[in-house]
């Protein structure tokens, strides 16, 4: 089975056991803290991959690392993962549970690119427009690229909206290219 398809299967199980547990919220912070923890630490990734280490130690670092930070909820899935033998899905598994997350809550991930800092009036502006066209509260990123001269980029699910002075120059520069004028002479 692919990995991606094992970690959302995962995620899937311990989003439904939070949910009746009533404890979503904070599994959702602990995940949030593990994928941090992971993305960071290439030691911890080495030594959960690591198939010489057994189980048991793996799981004592795990405790070690997130036992009075975390639900126990939390602690006994990963405790599961290791045992499992699943370890070396958990970023992705981590990551799997935050997409089931923000969809449970209707939050949509947005990327908004500007050349320079834009006001907070014009940001509003741009972000209240979509999320009244999309109905979902969004999580804004922030991104200054100067190469997309002025104006703005809007990244969100699937779609991009780019209202950048590049993209209408590129327009431009095609338009032309294409040299609909024949002279006659």
């Amino acid at each position: 089975m692919k990995s991606s398809l094992l970690a959302k299967r995962y995620a899937q199980a311990l989003f439904d056991l939070a949910v009746e547990m009533k404890q979503l919220e904070d599994v959702a912070i602990d995940m949030l803290l593990i994928n941090s923890v992971l993305d960071e630490s290439r030691e911890l990734r080495k030594v959960l991959d690591n198939p010489v280490l057994d189980d048991y130690k793996k799981v004592r670092i795990m405790d070690s690392l997130f036992g009075e930070k975390t639900q126990k909820l939390t602690l006994k899935f990963l405790h599961l993962i290791i045992k499992k033998g699943r370890e070396g899905i958990l970023i992705q598994t981590c990551k799997a549970f935050d997409v089931i997350y923000k969809e449970y809550m209707n939050i949509m991930p947005v990327t908004l690119t500007t050349a320079s800092e834009i006001n907070e009036k014009t940001k509003k502006e741009i972000l209240d427009k979509l999320a009244q066209i999309t109905e979902k509260k969004l999580e804004v990123t922030e991104i200054i690229d100067p190469d997309i001269i002025a104006g703005f980029k809007l990244d969100f699910e699937d779609y991009q909206y780019n209202n950048s002075v590049k993209v209408q120059l590129q327009r431009l520069a095609k338009v032309f290219s294409d040299n609909l004028y024949v002279s006659k002479i």
